[in-house]
């Protein structure tokens, strides 16, 4: 069954619900329209469409809950085909966005940070889109939003140019490169901000919440921010809900020399991207509430609860944890359908639905007999990063015991899990994790306090984002 036709089965599912007839025997008006829906898929009597190169789907950790309520997690999952697009990329619009404050000066970062963007300017074609801000005090645009055209020397050099001085006016650099990016913004680039740093934001606008609503401002142009920092002395906090607000990719660079490589990773990942400012959109059942998106930014537009997921890559897969409270009741209730939409023209725009249901019951038995692993221990792993970042909250506040609190609890989340035990995947995943929290726990009783929450909050990054 490809794709769109088991989302036209779930459509069927959720329009027709499970009734019970007056013998007590259950009958269902959805399960005869998708018997004969997959009749008609398999002699070939289906909508002409080619099957999506974009799916989505959503799984219960349990398809049964008590009458009386109580909570679910749900674990939608998006993929993406390999379609192919690597050997006819889209053209870019890449803004970059160098730290030239005094600070890069320090082990050899400014030498690193020029190798690997005139590496880069390498890999760019001649319709590309290129601009070049550097900052400290000041921002300079060393290089308008242009195309990159024939002549790469005189780029190269408007890079080797660069030298560290002054303070870092992180917000007016930043801001000036989605400037820059903004003037070709379109559906016919892949629009891309990439800000470096190994400071404190000190001069100009600093605060968080400004610079986040900065660049969702400009992701509604399908502008997105991948942020690097370098080193140890940038705010991990800051540099981080940029790349989540952006849509982009947080990188946490330890080793200066390291940056090549990562600039690397970051650009054949633009070289892959199939559809651009992505968001799920979810209409949730009567009396069900989203408590939680782990992980991830949400917001809720009347009715519906918008969550922004960035740019999706070819060969991809994105799994996104729902906190939901479920209301009692009885019989079978609707608890969410949901839409992922998003900006194209690599890809047919039928956009991908899912739709999703519970059985109440009163046997606690049904329950865990149904319950599915692989769904819960993405669940429990996910609970448990949401602990890791409280306990790097504790750490921002100098609170060590209630960092070592808040980690002995993401572990005894794991620890609890009922997927612990089983084998295969779903208890690996469980396992990992707990090695995970063990090590973040060895990890956060290093001297530098810096490093250590740098690099536990980084590698939490990357498990919540499956990175």
């Amino acid at each position: 069954m490809n794709d769109i036709n088991r989302q036209k089965v779930n459509a069927i599912k959720y329009k027709y619900p499970l009734t019970k007839s007056k013998g007590g025997t259950m009958k269902t008006t959805r399960l005869i329209f998708a018997l004969l829906l997959s009749t008609a898929m398999a002699c070939g009597m289906t909508t002409r469409h080619p099957a999506p190169s974009v799916a989505i789907d959503a799984r219960l950790n349990s398809p049964f809950i008590s009458e009386r309520g109580g909570t679910v997690f749900m674990q939608v999952r998006i993929t993406t085909a390999n379609v192919g697009i690597l050997q006819e990329r889209k053209p870019m619009n890449l803004s970059v966005v160098i730290d030239r404050s005094g600070s890069m000066n320090d082990e050899r970062k400014m030498e690193y940070a020029r190798q690997a963007f005139i590496s880069l300017i390498d890999q760019l074609k001649a319709n590309d889109i290129l601009s070049v801000i550097v900052y400290d005090d000041a921002i300079d645009v060393l290089r308008r939003a242009q195309r990159v055209g024939s002549n790469r020397s005189a780029i190269k050099r408007l890079v080797d140019d660069i030298y560290p001085r002054g303070s870092t006016n992180l917000g007016g650099g930043l801001h000036e490169g989605l400037r820059q990016a903004a003037a070709f913004a379109s559906g016919d680039y892949v629009n891309r901000v990439v800000l470096l740093s190994d400071g404190l934001a000190n001069v100009g606008m600093t605060d968080p919440s400004s610079l986040n609503a900065l660049v969702r401002k400009f992701r509604r142009q399908s502008i997105s921010v991948t942020t690097m920092g370098v080193g140890l002395d940038y705010n991990e906090n800051l540099m981080m809900g940029i790349a989540e607000s952006g849509g982009g990719n947080y990188y946490f660079i330890e080793r200066a020399h390291n940056l090549a490589s990562i600039v690397r990773k970051e650009f054949d990942m633009i070289t892959s991207v199939l559809a651009q400012n992505a968001s799920i959109r979810i209409t949730t059942g009567t009396g069900v509430r989203i408590n939680d998106v782990i992980g991830c930014e949400f917001s809720n537009d009347r009715e519906t609860t918008v969550i922004p997921v960035g740019d999706l890559y070819a060969n991809d897969r994105k799994e996104i944890t729902i906190e939901l409270t479920v209301p009692e009741g009885r019989g079978t209730a609707a608890i969410a359908s949901g839409e992922l939409r998003y900006e194209s023209d690599k890809i047919n725009r039928i956009y991908p639905a899912f739709a999703s249901t519970i059985n109440y019951t009163r046997d606690v038995v049904m329950i865990e007999k149904n319950r599915d692993m692989a769904v819960q221990a993405q669940a429990d792993v996910a609970v448990s990063t949401r602990k890791v970042e409280e306990a790097m909250k504790a750490l921002d506040n100098g609170d060590v015991a209630a960092a070592e609190q808040r980690l002995e609890e993401a572990k005894g989340v794991i620890a609890a899990s009922p997927a612990a035990a089983f084998a295969g995947a779903s208890g690996e995943a469980v396992r990992s994790q707990l090695g995970r929290i063990e090590s973040y726990q060895k990890t956060a009783k290093e001297d530098d306090a810096r490093r250590a929450k740098k690099s536990i909050q980084f590698d939490n990054y990357k498990t919540q984002k499956q990175k």
